[in-house]
């Protein structure tokens, strides 16, 4: 079973959001999370995603306050957390 904490880094592995980077905003379930990643997935309109269906990663960014989490911090964390990785920024 895997266990995504909220910040952490993961890749979507199906769907028309494959290969589409994003960070965990919640665990809804032992199932499903809410994704987020600025952009096409704003704060306020995350994505439900099935765990089965993501690759996760070690890095992880400490989100402080959900509540005031904007758009461009998740743009931000994101961006870092990618360069870490390795992974090329375009393919956020």
């Amino acid at each position: 079973m895997v266990d995504l904490k909220p910040g952490q880094l993961v890749r979507s592995l199906a769907g028309r959001d494959k290969g589409k980077h994003y960070l965990v905003l919640e665990k809804l379930d032992h199932k499903h999370v809410l994704l987020v990643n600025g952009r096409s997935r704003p704060v306020e309109r995350p994505k439900k995603k099935n765990i089965v269906h993501l690759q996760q990663y070690e890095r992880r960014a400490e989100l402080v306050n959900f509540n005031q989490l904007t758009d461009n911090q998740v743009i931000s964390y994101l961006n870092e957390l990618i360069l870490e990785n390795g992974t090329p920024p375009e393919e956020v």
